[in-house]
């Protein structure tokens, strides 16, 4: 079933985006470093903290978008389905 398809899919993307989002909100945990720490670690680091909880965020959004818009498309095609069954009933009959 088509339905079952796109389930599968809204859910998938739901938890790839709250393990992106839990991944990155996890990097705002204080850590300690050594003094020897080069600048590019600080850099990464900082971008994920930034990049891992927006690109969760945004995949939710999308996933949820895409599943609601799916929904009322099948809805809208179904009612047109059966509107025009009782359209060919009534020139049948």
């Amino acid at each position: 079933m088509e339905t079952s398809k796109y389930w599968i899919l809204y859910v998938c993307s739901m938890t790839a985006g709250l393990i992106l989002l839990l991944s990155g909100l996890a990097l705002w945990i204080p850590r300690t470093t050594r003094s020897d720490t080069p600048d590019a670690y600080y850099i990464v680091w900082y971008c994920l903290k930034l990049l891992l909880p927006t690109a969760g965020l945004l995949l939710m959004v999308i996933g949820s978008f895409v599943y609601s818009a799916y929904k009322d498309l099948y809805r809208e095609i179904r009612e047109l389905k059966d509107h025009v069954r009782s359209l060919e009933k009534k020139i049948s009959g």
